[in-house]
């Protein structure tokens, strides 16, 4: 398979009348599907683009996002998804950037365009756009493997957000990782409540489209009654919960997902630390539920996944490495290393699904690939089993008089104290011009802190070097917008 969006056009004729796509309460047949990615990708070919130009889209969780997104890769030209809650000022600074040839959207653009060499659409207007130019016999040659195929956009937990390249062998390879990684069942329903455009919820998507199965998009977890409502009312068999909303529907509603063990093939949770006391939760409220956790970046995508239903126990275990999928540990100078917990080092991937590169910055391509290697900054080791154990970003390591700390280590016993809902842990000066480890946490409704009371916790389970010398009570944790936690903004 050279690309998702062939596999598209193959499902569409061996089951065209299957539901590809569900979102807003409207459902769309492969068959259907097929026809108006069709019509686009027509449209797109007549406005003359040469092949691989850039075409920016306003992502929102909908049919005619699919329809925009599949009708660009067919056409030959490159996808390039935006954050929904983006300004008109944003939109055309990253159509300027990318040097875009067209600019789906929502919004009025009119008065931004004078002097622009690209033009814009609404995208309540792609269905019709798609519908009237779609014809019996359209003829396109897919697009090929290397082919730039999206440009997706990282969150910037780490600094300045970056362009990811991304080749249809890339995605393809990616989707094949969730696909056998997760072992997904042909008839599973899918529900994605992210943000669209980012990395874990496009591919979701895309690995629906490869295995011919059905994807419900849904707007984020802002409303847990719809999200319950959709579960029962669509049948789901399969959901992406980021560790952030996992939390959050424990704390609200770990009775109603109880309800759902038997229906559920699999709960997918990845893209940040989650906490073992979470995944504990999970495990006992869901016990017929596969409950993944998967490990990977925008520039390598999914490369393992951790069946903790299964092997629970792993503290800080990602899983092995996935299908296409080559993971090792290397030293501070790229030098592969026989790893093991007392001996860990940087996680490095290679394998079909990395990236191309970041658009149009060749120096930062040069920092992170090499040679089709991704090295990251992230701490980690590999067992004599094959498990891989990622423990936190080198960045975040806390160092103290030679002695390191991962932050998620602490954070994960302090979940495991039953008054807290949330906690996050990091370096701070001391008077001393050091640095000491300081924790926020935020308390569940009702309960107080209790300093000594959580230290004596603590050291149950830590050495004494690790236990935070400052413990703050806080409202909140900063996040990014997809929910992480925003280390950067810690204080």
């Amino acid at each position: 398979m050279d690309s998702i969006v062939q596999a598209l056009y193959l499902h569409a004729q061996e089951s065209p009348e299957r539901v590809a796509v569900i979102a807003d309460d409207e459902k769309i047949t492969y068959g259907e599907l097929w026809k108006e990615v069709q019509g686009f990708a027509e449209f797109l070919r007549k406005q003359g683009f040469p092949k691989g130009s850039r075409i920016t889209v306003k992502a929102a969780p909908s049919i005619w996002f699919a329809v925009s997104c599949f009708g660009i890769h067919l056409s030959g030209n490159v996808h390039v998804p935006m954050e929904k809650t983006i300004g008109p000022d944003g939109i055309i600074n990253i159509a300027d950037e990318l040097a875009a040839s067209m600019i789906v959207a929502d919004a009025d653009l009119s008065d931004k365009l004078e002097g622009k060499q690209y033009t814009c659409i609404s995208s309540a207007d792609v269905r019709s756009i798609a519908r009237e130019n779609y014809r019996d016999g359209l003829e396109f040659e897919f697009p090929t493997l290397d082919m730039t195929c999206d440009i997706m956009f990282t969150t910037g937990t780490t600094g300045k957000s970056k362009g990811v390249m991304e080749s249809h062998r890339a995605v393809v390879a990616v989707s094949e990782n969730v696909q056998y990684g997760a072992d997904i069942p042909k008839d599973n329903i899918y529900l994605v409540p992210a943000p669209i455009n980012h990395a874990s919820a496009i591919r979701k998507l895309y690995v629906s489209i490869l295995t011919g199965t059905t994807v419900v998009l849904l707007d984020g977890f802002t409303d847990v009654k719809k999200f319950f409502d959709y579960v029962e009312k669509y049948k789901v068999t399969s959901i992406l919960m980021p560790p952030a909303a996992v939390r959050m529907i424990l704390l609200l509603a770990a009775k109603n997902l109880a309800k759902y063990s038997d229906q559920l093939h699999h709960i997918h949770t990845g893209s940040a630390a989650f906490p073992e006391a979470d995944k504990d939760k999970l495990c006992e409220i869901l016990p017929n539920t596969r409950l993944y956790f998967a490990y990977g970046s925008s520039e390598a995508g999914c490369v393992s996944m951790y069946d903790y239903s299964k092997n629970r126990g792993l503290i800080s275990c990602v899983g092995k490495p996935n299908k296409n999928a080559n993971i090792f540990i290397v030293d501070d100078n790229r030098n592969p290393i026989k790893s093991s917990k007392e001996n860990q080092g940087l996680i490095a991937i290679s394998g079909g699904m990395v990236m191309q590169g970041y658009y149009n910055a060749p120096k930062l391509t040069k920092e992170v690939l090499k040679d089709g290697v991704v090295y990251t900054n992230d701490i980690g080791y590999i067992d004599d089993e094959g498990y891989v154990y990622m423990l936190g970003r080198k960045g975040d390591v806390i160092n103290i008089g030679g002695l390191k700390i991962a932050p998620t280590e602490v954070e994960n016993v302090v979940l495991r104290y039953p008054d807290i809902a949330e906690c996050a842990c990091f370096a701070v000066e001391d008077r001393m011009g050091g640095v000491v480890p300081k924790l926020n946490v935020v308390m569940k409704k009702g309960c107080e802190l209790d300093t000594a009371a959580l230290r004596a916790h603590m050291a149950k389970h830590l050495e004494a070097f690790k236990i935070p010398k400052q413990i703050v009570k806080v409202d909140e944790l900063p996040k990014t917008s997809n929910g992480k936690l925003d280390r950067k903004n810690l204080k």
